[in-house]
């Protein structure tokens, strides 16, 4: 019985996940959701921009340990590119607000 629901419980989750990507608001968007897009990235570019001590334009472990270390818990998981560090995009988690 079960087998025969997993295709479907399969399926549920990958609508999911793609309604969860498509939930971040384009900047260009009209009326409040637009404004509210704007106002996140504006309040991520400052708490990117005050974690990022040295200014190199990613964020390395010690400073994620020091300004989020929720980040820096996670920083495997959200390292996308494997280098270590994490860029706009990844502490963003997403592509759709350019820096």
């Amino acid at each position: 019985m079960y087998l025969k629901m997993l295709p479907a419980l399969a399926l549920a989750l990958l609508v999911t996940n793609a309604q969860a990507q498509t939930m971040v608001p384009k900047l260009d968007q009209e009326g409040r959701r637009g404004d509210v897009a704007r106002q996140a990235k504006q309040r991520a570019m400052e708490k990117f921009d005050a974690a990022d001590e040295n200014k190199d334009g990613k964020l390395a472990r010690a400073e994620l340990e020091k300004h989020a270390p929720y980040l820096a818990e996670k920083l495997s998981d959200r390292d996308k590119d494997g280098d270590g560090f994490l860029n706009w995009e990844e502490y963003v988690g997403h592509n759709r607000w350019p820096r």
